[in-house]
């Protein structure tokens, strides 16, 4: 009787979180890109993007698995260096650090260092970002080009 009523109470908690209204999460514009220094194939930046989550619960990102174009040069993957959690009800600047593995070091520098003197680039990123809320996890397919300020 004891398990019945244990599983009764998951199920009735599965049930009612997945009734609840999902308001759509707003993500703005990178808003300044950081340099955080590289080693070996990996450069570690931290993004600033405005994100606004009008529900009542965080959201965590579990993983990201993005390619990253840089003003149409390939530079490589783009993966979080930690999980990021955006606080519910919350309308802020998050930090994303992100670890970028260069495919090719010596293109990819080249890039970086043509990018160095300018005030913004164009980046696109095409991949998945996998996202937990509550009990339910999602991949969400992103495709984005946008003016990058550094």
């Amino acid at each position: 009787m004891k398990i019945k009523n244990i599983l009764l109470l998951i199920l009735s908690t599965i049930i009612l979180s997945s009734c609840g209204a999902y308001k759509m999460v707003n993500i703005g514009d990178v808003e300044k890109v950081d340099f955080k220094g590289m080693v070996n194939n990996k450069i570690s930046l931290e993004l600033q993007v405005p994100v606004s989550n009008p529900n009542g619960y965080k959201l965590k990102i579990k993983s990201m698995d993005l390619d990253v174009t840089i003003n149409g040069n390939y530079i490589g993957k783009m993966k979080i260096a930690n999980q990021i959690i955006i606080p519910a009800k919350s309308s802020e600047i998050q930090v994303f650090p992100v670890d970028i593995y260069v495919k090719n070091v010596l293109a990819g520098m080249s890039s970086l260092y043509k990018i160095r003197n300018a005030s913004s680039f164009e980046m696109e990123i095409d991949g998945t970002i996998k996202v937990k809320a509550l009990l339910r996890g999602k991949i969400i397919q992103v495709k984005e080009k946008q003016q990058v300020r550094i």
